[in-house]
């Protein structure tokens, strides 16, 4: 089993083998390769150098630790490799020689761990020897690389150097006279020299960058470290690495708002640029805050990461500070945003320095991996190299600019939001007695009772489970995996967790509502169960699922049902019967037991007509469900029919649902029955204005009814008649609290249309003020800016019309006047990037911005496409 271990955001050396085994779950295909290739590198012979390249926090330390582990673990490494794993800081190198005594002293700790402490401490004393720190001793001596060989020769292994920020150590051992950093320095061609016979050891560096030495075509490392860059880690291995914290915390809770909020997760992802320090970090906050918004989560974020940040910050001189602070807040100032980062003219004129010093500045941060340039674009630009250092420097800076990365923050999990689908299929449980339990498995595999076959294994399992309660065993005694459906052995286990808690201080009307639910799914109810067993049980998340079944019970009441169905309702579900939507005639005959067939037949005649919990996949179903309407629910009103009808429409079985309705007329013109009339004609294209004399006539009749107002304001909406269509909407939100998110949702799809409809009409006219003010207003009046900029409405129903009417550079004038950047950065930078056919220049964005801006354009031109082509 494991056991919680501290997590290490900074120091993952600190971690035991085996911990850090058990926790090494990113860059797994990474280690891999580079385990192969140590496999394949003979202990004499031509080998392969490699440079880990990726930013702070990228997980360079922890892999080349995980690499150190395996080359002493793994028979097929430690029979003819040893690995020397170097500290991250290596203050004590000043030159060439220096480095190869550091790795004598590594060999220490490796020759430690053997048990071979004789000859660790021989070692230890040349390395400490006062002879070799001489004033005039050779920088380039390479004395300790001979010991370093002739001590791995007597292991018969060939050495492997783990070096974590190479990249500084090639700056520490770069002299030349008193000539500093110079790419042709002796010591790199005599590293390169050492480096390349048949028994040079094999290095695996880490650095925060491709330094000159690497990279230009004369220097003496051009094309000798094969470079493997530790990139964004994509979002499915995010989420794996964060079950495996949760697991090895023992906080089941944080698995659960995994997958209750991704959008959450996949906002800070996007931020921090799917670095794994930042995981450490983003675990923290799941486990602190069980509802948390992404907002407050990168809020909290920055609060934790300050003490690192400002140390590193306060550790630069002070016109690198006032450089980097440029580089952070500045916003391109000539009108685009579609660019890598800044130039250096940029960015003097900013900060009140002299180009030259910026200059300079941007060479010394470049070398000390705090800033990345690119020249693809013309004149060189800099940026931040370190998106979470830049956003941590942002949200340090003046109001505005701390608002426009909340701005980012919110845009980034409504744009999740909108790709997030939560599942609907709702499953059961079951009980019962041995005999009949196995009588009702024997009959269901019988090829007769195909059509009741569901319910008996209901029926079935229900009995097994009442056996075992009765007389004590495991369900594994009686089925083996695939016996029973999924479901329905999903359910049985579930039951018998809370036989064996005792129902978890649940009431079993409390377990029936928990296990029979139509709301929660499968994944939900399971989760729920585990949270009830555990020892001891949450008591805000017990009081919270407590909460959610009450509400669930008001629903269902508000959809027609009776109270005294629901006890009947969640029994039979929560014994595996009633298995929704797709619930047909033949599912409901086992559920019936002596002298109960009134009550179920009349709770099931208005579960049938009870809101979206029961579809008609067919219009064989559907005449199915009517004909035993007909024949079970004589004792029905109108308004039970009506509903019926209500939900045959819903389900498109337009013939069926006028037979019901036409059924409910014949019982009473209620208010419902007229509702449900006007809300056919309009899914039928029948007459507008008769179905709207039909929605005032129901309101005449229940005029505090927020469903029927609803139906109404979705009438007239249609008709393009929005401001009546407003005042319906509001009054549907004031009568029903229920209704009141999807009337929000409604009221900025009204209020999305109404402006930018104005603003299309202003554009074609050439109209900028009048588009200015319709755009204005959106802004200031909208409720959830964000929401409505990632909308379809906004999105492919605004801004890729007015790209195809030619108009795009006009309106992305008067967005950015109006600040719509604040709150929509990525679309915006799409939106130019259409305007101007430049889909490539997104991928030289920040890193937090660019997956958004990119997704962004592809739905963009995907709606520019469909418009063009109809």
């Amino acid at each position: 089993m494991n056991t919680a271990t501290a997590h290490r955001h900074y120091n993952p050396d600190w971690y035991s083998d085996d911990d850090l085994v058990a926790n090494f779950v990113a860059r797994q295909a990474d280690f891999s390769f580079l385990r192969d290739e140590l496999a394949r590198a003979p202990r004499e012979g031509s080998v392969q150098h490699y440079l880990l390249v990726g930013a702070r926090g990228a997980g360079k330390s922890t892999l080349l630790k995980r690499l150190a582990i395996a080359i002493r673990r793994d028979a097929d490494l430690t029979d003819h490799l040893i690995a020397l794993s170097f500290p991250e800081e290596l203050y004590q190198v000043k030159n060439l020689a220096d480095f190869w005594w550091a790795a004598c002293a590594a060999l220490v700790d490796e020759l430690d761990r053997l048990g071979q402490k004789g000859h660790a401490d021989r070692l230890m004393d040349a390395v400490e020897s006062p002879a070799r720190r001489g004033a005039n001793a050779d920088p380039l001596a390479d004395t300790g690389l001979i010991r370093l060989l002739q001590a791995c020769a007597a292991l018969e292994r060939r050495p492997v150097l783990l070096v974590d920020n190479l990249d500084l150590v090639f700056q520490r051992i770069d002299k030349k006279g008193r000539k500093l950093k110079d790419p042709h320095a002796p010591a790199y061609w005599a590293l390169r020299e050492q480096l390349s016979t048949t028994r040079s050891p094999i290095i695996i560096g880490g650095s925060v960058r491709l330094s000159e030495p690497f990279t230009d075509y004369d220097r003496a490392f051009y094309d000798f470290f094969i470079p493997k860059r530790l990139g964004k880690l994509d979002l499915d291995e995010v989420h794996r690495v964060l079950e495996r914290l949760a697991d090895a915390h023992r906080a089941p809770e944080v698995k659960e708002r995994l997958h209750a909020r991704p959008s959450r997760v996949g906002a800070l992802y996007e931020l921090t640029g799917g670095n794994p320090r930042a995981l450490g970090l983003i675990f923290e906050l799941l486990r602190q805050g069980p509802n948390g918004r992404a907002v407050e989560d990168f809020e909290r974020l920055m609060d934790l990461t300050t003490p690192y940040y400002k140390a590193r910050f306060e550790d630069l001189a002070e016109q690198a500070q006032v450089v980097m602070h440029a580089l952070a807040v500045r916003r391109p100032g000539d009108g685009g945003g579609l660019r890598f980062g800044h130039t250096a003219a940029e960015i003097a004129s900013h900060a009140g320095l002299s180009t030259g010093t910026v200059s300079a500045q941007m060479d010394v941060l470049e070398r000390e991996g705090l800033v990345e340039k690119s020249a693809t674009h013309g004149r060189t630009q800099y940026r931040i190299l370190e998106q979470l250092f830049r956003l941590w420097l942002q949200m340090r800076g003046t109001r505005r600019i701390r608002d426009n990365v909340i701005g980012l923050t919110e845009f980034l999990e409504a744009m999740f939001d909108l790709d997030e689908l939560r599942p609907t299929m709702n499953q059961v449980s079951s009980g019962g007695a041995l005999a009949g339990a196995k009588f009702s498995f024997a009959v269901a595999g019988a090829d007769c009772a195909a059509p009741w076959r569901r319910g008996l294994e209901a029926q079935g399992a229900d009995g097994l489970l009442q056996h075992l309660q009765d007389r004590g065993g495991e369900i594994g005694d009686f089925f083996r995996p695939g016996d029973l459906p999924e479901d329905l052995a999903a359910v049985a286990r579930m039951r018998e967790q809370l036989q064996h808690c005792n129902g978890a201080g649940f009431t079993p009307e409390e377990q029936d509502a928990l296990l029979g639910s139509v709301e929660l799914s499968l994944e939900e109810k399971q989760a729920s169960v585990r949270m009830l067993c555990a020892q001891p049980a949450a008591p805000e998340q017990t009081a919270q699922l407590r909460r959610r079944l009450n509400d669930e019970r008001q629903r269902l009441l508000r959809y027609g049902l009776r109270t005294p169905d629901l006890a009947l309702l969640f029994g039979k579900r929560a014994r595996g019967y009633l298995p929704l939507p797709c619930l047909t005639p033949e599912d409901t005959e086992p559920a019936f037991s002596a002298g109960s067939e009134p009550a179920v037949r009349a709770m099931l005649w208005r579960l049938v007509g009870a809101r979206n919990l029961v579809r008609f996949v067919s219009d064989d179903a559907a005449r199915d469900w009517l004909d035993w309407g007909l024949k079970h629910a004589t004792e029905a009103d109108a308004t039970e029919w009506a509903n019926v009808a209500g939900n045959m429409r819903r389900s498109r079985r337009f013939v069926e649902a006028q037979q019901a309705l036409t059924h409910a007329l014949n019982l009473g013109a209620t208010s419902r029955v007229f509702c449900e009339r006007g809300a056919l004609l309009v899914g039928t294209n029948g007459n507008l204005s008769e179905a709207e004399t039909a929605y005032r006539k129901a309101i005449e009749l229940d005029p505090d009814n927020p469903w029927t107002w609803n139906n109404l304001g979705i009438l007239l909406d249609a008709q393009d008649r929005l401001d009546e269509a407003a005042v319906a909407y509001s009054r549907s939100a004031t009568l029903g609290a229920d209704v009141y998110p999807y009337w929000r949702k409604r009221r900025c799809e009204l209020t999305t249309r109404r402006y930018t409809s104005v603003a299309r009409r202003a554009l074609d006219a050439g109209d900028l003020p009048a588009c200015r003010e319709a755009l204005g207003s959106l802004l200031a009046g909208a409720d959830g800016i964000a929401t409505i900029l990632v909308s379809e409405d906004f999105v492919e129903g605004f801004l890729a019309l007015v790209l195809v009417d030619c108009h795009g550079a006009d309106l992305l004038a008067v967005l950015r006047k109006l600040g719509f950047e604040k709150h929509a950065r990525p679309l915006l930078l799409a939106l130019e990037a259409a305007i101007e056919n430049r889909a490539d220049k997104l991928a030289e964005l920040e890193p937090e911005i660019r997956a958004a801006a990119q997704q962004m354009f592809e739905r963009l031109t995907r709606a520019i496409d469909r418009g063009q082509s109809e």
